[in-house]
């Protein structure tokens, strides 16, 4: 899905990215195959997956869905329902010559006429999301699947004929009035990730733009599964917690230890810039130190103490100790990902 979707945006004319509406009719143009029986690539791979989740909102406030789903999901689908209004987007037409086995000679063919469009409540909204989300729909995080709606029309020389409408649909979840609704098909797994994610109070994203979530969790892809892994596990754990009057003090434990490991994060990293610092002075001096070694042990004794090392051993254990536990190793965890979040939502 990630090749299909750079496919797409790399054929969006860079003078249409200042128009959002250009943005989501070229999307919806180059998505849209015609010969395709359901316009769905890789349909089953996307609906058997426990992880690739499938959302459909009438209303279109893809942002909130995006950046809480995107926390659980390998894949996201996003779509607006069938019932929104519809756009038209374009018309795409094909002749098929044919050859008149009496003479050999060609024929008037038959020409196919397909006009087609989408369902979506508001077009300026749909293009500034797949701008605003580009980095995570190139990645293959997330991705739009335009509820499509097409006539045929054939015309030939035996006569013409056309074909009513047709829609297609591939979701998990219908966002309907602001409520979930399973379809039947609705897996279990995918049910003890959604419907949690959704309900969780989460304001180290509630308070970051679409734009910025979307940069944050691709330049800190690592620590961005680390986390997603810590949600899904802690999310599947709580059972049939979910459907009891015990769901909300689940969730809110959740919330409230992950505010806590945020908080740790930001002690550590204090520590570790500290610690940078003193590795940071010992690396300067280390070449120095070597040449005064050279010209009299005492002065390097001196040199070690004023860096509060007694010992060349301490002073190389500091350099190593920096390696170790400095901000780089600290930035692969889980928790740093929703620190950087937290920091650009300024809910610490």
């Amino acid at each position: 899905m990630a090749r299909q979707m750079r496919k797409i945006y790399n054929r969006i004319p860079s003078g249409s990215r200042n128009d959002p509406v250009a943005v989501a009719k070229s999307y919806a143009e180059h998505l849209f195959e015609p010969g395709r029986r359901t316009q769905i690539l890789g349909e089953r791979r996307l609906i058997n997956k426990n992880f690739n989740i499938g959302l459909q909102d009438e209303i279109g406030n893809f942002e909130q869905l995006t950046k809480r789903a995107v926390l659980v999901s390998d894949t996201l689908l996003l779509s607006h329902g069938p019932h929104a209004p519809y756009y038209h987007v374009g018309v795409k037409s094909q002749t098929d010559d044919t050859t008149d086995f009496d003479t050999g000679r060609p024929q008037q063919g038959t020409t196919r006429t397909i006009r087609y469009g989408i369902h979506c409540p508001n077009m300026t909204a749909l293009g500034t999301w797949l701008l605003e989300a580009e980095p995570i729909i190139r990645a293959g995080l997330a991705w739009y699947l335009p509820s499509y709606t097409k006539s045929t029309e054939y015309a030939g020389p035996h006569g013409d004929s056309s074909y009513p409408p047709s829609q297609v649909s591939a979701v998990d979840y219908i966002m309907r009035g602001g409520r979930l609704i399973d379809p039947s098909e609705s897996r279990p797994v995918k049910d003890r990730l959604v419907r949690p994610v959704l309900e969780i109070d989460l304001p180290f994203i509630d308070g970051v733009t679409m734009e910025d979530f979307s940069k944050i969790t691709i330049d800190e892809f690592d620590s961005y599964k680390g986390f997603r892994g810590f949600l899904r596990t802690s999310f599947l754990s709580m059972g049939d917690a979910l459907n009891s009057e015990q769901s909300q003090l689940e969730l809110t434990k959740l919330r409230l230890e992950i505010e806590d490991q945020v908080s740790a994060m930001e002690s550590d990293l204090r520590t570790a810039k500290r610690k940078r610092a003193l590795g940071t002075v010992g690396a300067t001096v280390a070449s120095t130190a070597a040449l005064l070694i050279a010209v009299e042990g005492s002065v390097m004794e001196r040199v070690l103490t004023t860096l509060g090392l007694t010992t060349a051993g301490t002073f190389w254990g500091a350099i190593k100790d920096r390696v170790e536990n400095g901000p780089r190793a600290i930035e692969n965890g889980k928790w740093y990902y929703v620190w950087v979040l937290s920091r650009k939502a300024n809910s610490l």
